[in-house]
């Protein structure tokens, strides 16, 4: 009783030993529980499509093909695949390995005889072929195989290196989720700017027309010696600042243009946008409602980094692991036979080798102990990138939103600053009707109001593009599918 008791313990020793290493490691941040600058109240906004809320149809044509047709998404996309397979290929080394090997081989020589003359003529008389002067030799064999090997994973180095495979592949995999993300923003962001262009260039369009305008009736006046030719001046340079920058604006957009077809697979020399709604006048509103934690386990840099420290901590694991004894079975069987055109029987047989083994390193010239080094200090760097990253997501998010806000005032401002231009370019018309005021009056009231549009568009322009670093950096803009998930 007392032998079966100690050879309980043994193996209950044994095995303890032999579980599979793990390396824990802990992130030092602490999560918040909420924003500073985020609204709570609920909001429907679906971030992994955040375009739909802009109900441009433009806007979303653009996106969803660019998703489909970008090369750069589909660069990353390959590269997914191929982590993925080397993350199976790891896998597989856990289990064993078995073969089967078949051949089959013929031969024929021609030899001298060794046998004495005498001996020789002895034989020939008596028919033999052993009395000739040279023996022909041929014949076949055939044999068929099986072997098959496996090393134990006892102590789990073997699964710490699929396991790095494995998280490796899910941190490609994170980086193409943030290139889905990084390219709708980047459509998104050249389509503003796009309309946002196309309202300025009609803005100094409108605005060169009064300076035209103005232009012509201060020549009146000059030539009537009631301004001088500063004033004349004045206008001019004006005039040619606005029409340089109408050329610049202009070329900006055809950029900005062909940059967008490139962004969505298309060919740049062909491709032109389409009228759409206003859309800078039709920003959503904020998402809310979000948390730090939903938005740390959205975001996929967050993600990203999170799987390299898995996929250090397993190759840390894996390191450890080669300080242990390793374990390998070998298994051989061979059956064959050789045939001989001669009067010898064939010769017939079946054979079988198994071999177990054990390994452990002695003196590696210290190796083994820099190679865990060299892990623990990866993991260690990557668990202060990922605590780095955690700390400016956090204060990403809350500057976006406070920049929101106070840009959407700021328009706000800005508008109602446009509307008292109008007005006030109104009124200028009804004095100079009844002769209040001069026309030069009424021309400089609508430049400045014209002047004031275009401010009012490059804030609108600012708040739209300030939104899509909002979608940024709560994670949003990319969709995952079954395979994908299949895959974690």
């Amino acid at each position: 009783m007392k032998k079966i008791i100690l050879s309980c313990s043994i193996v209950s020793l044994f095995v303890a030993a032999c579980s599979p290493l793990q390396v824990k490691v802990d992130s030092k941040v602490g999560v918040p529980a909420s924003f500073e600058q985020m609204p709570q109240m609920a909001n429907s906004t679906d971030l992994s499509r955040w375009w739909l809320s802009w109900h441009d149809p433009i806007l979303t044509q653009l996106i969803e093909q660019g998703l489909q047709a970008n090369h750069n998404l589909a660069a990353i996309r390959a590269n997914l695949q191929a982590a993925r397979a080397n993350a199976a290929l790891a896998l597989a080394n856990l289990g064993p390995t078995a073969g089967v090997s078949a051949g089959v081989s013929a031969h024929q020589a021609r030899i001298d005889n060794p046998i004495d003359g005498s001996y020789r003529s002895a034989l020939s008389h008596s028919g033999s072929p052993l009395g000739d002067k040279t023996l022909d030799v041929s014949g076949h064999s055939e044999h068929v195989a099986f072997a098959a090997s496996w090393e134990p994973d006892i102590f789990g180095g073997k699964r710490s290196d699929a396991d790095a495979a494995k998280y490796a592949s899910i941190a490609v995999m994170q980086q193409w989720y943030g290139a889905q993300m990084l390219l709708a923003t980047d459509i998104a962001e050249n389509y503003f700017t796009v309309r946002s262009l196309q309202k300025r260039i009609q803005i100094g369009q409108n605005t060169l027309s009064s300076l035209d305008h103005l232009r012509r009736y201060v020549d009146g006046r000059f030539k009537a010696g009631q301004v001088t030719g500063y004033d004349v001046q004045d206008i001019e340079i004006k005039r040619s600042t606005l029409k340089a920058q109408l050329a610049t604006l202009q070329a900006q957009k055809d950029a900005l243009e062909r940059n967008i077809a490139v962004l969505t697979g298309q060919s740049p020399q062909s491709f032109h946008l389409g009228t759409s709604v206003d859309i800078l006048n039709r920003i959503p509103a904020l998402p809310s409602g979000e948390t730090p934690l939903s938005v740390l386990n959205r975001r996929p840099d967050v993600r990203q980094q999170h799987a390299i420290i898995q996929a250090s901590s397993a190759q840390l694991a894996s390191a450890k692991a080669d300080l242990l004894p390793r374990f390998d079975l070998h298994f051989l069987g061979q059956t064959g036979q050789i045939r001989l055109d001669s009067n010898l029987p064939e010769l017939k047989g079946l054979g079988g080798l198994i071999s177990a083994g054990v390994s452990l390193p002695i003196f590696t010239s210290g190796r083994i102990k820099r190679n865990i080094e060299m892990h623990d200090a990866q993991t260690q760097a990557a668990v202060a990138n990922y605590d780095q990253l955690v700390l400016k997501s956090l204060a990403e998010v809350d500057s976006a939103y406070q920049l929101q806000i106070s840009l959407k005032r700021q328009n706000r401002d800005l508008v109602q600053a446009v509307q008292q231009a109008n007005h006030q370019v109104s009124q200028a018309n009804q004095l100079f009707k009844y002769g209040n005021i001069t026309l030069d009056k009424v021309l400089l009231a609508q430049i400045n109001a014209q002047d004031l549009q275009d401010k009012a568009v490059i804030g609108h322009l600012a708040e739209a593009n300030n939104m899509l670093n909002v979608y940024k950096t709560l994670g949003g803009g990319w969709q995952s599918d079954s395979d994908e998930e299949s895959a974690k």
